[in-house]
């Protein structure tokens, strides 16, 4: 199987899209934070129960297109836009909340609190 036909490949895609790390979408799945990247770093692909955690979180993916790489990324019915904002069921809170909880000065604070 070539590099750019497995699915961990179509995850890192789509993880950009959403601009978040690849340890947020990791985490947001489920999974340990360096998931993703020990996959990358083996060269091996996702599992099957990862797979179905990432259609039911993000509703806008496509199936088809994260299992096969056949069609559009997003299901166009579900997204709508308007200069250049996008509406629909993206969850552009959790989108938000990932990329600041990229933010190491925020990681150190939460740490700090956890730990009081």
């Amino acid at each position: 199987m070539d590099k750019k036909d497995k699915i961990l490949d179509r995850v890192i895609v789509f993880a950009a899209h959403l601009g978040i790390s690849l340890r947020s979408f990791s985490l947001s799945i489920g999974a340990s934070a360096g998931y993703l990247h020990r996959l990358q770093s083996a060269n091996s692909n996702i599992g099957g129960d990862f797979i179905e955690k990432i259609i039911q979180l993000y509703t806008e993916i496509n199936p088809v297109w994260l299992v096969t790489g056949e069609g559009d990324m997003l299901k166009d019915e579900l997204l709508v836009q308007e200069s250049g904002v996008t509406y629909g069921k993206k969850d552009h809170f959790k989108q938000v909340l990932l990329q600041y909880l990229d933010d190491q000065d925020i990681k150190d604070k939460l740490l700090e609190i956890v730990n009081k």
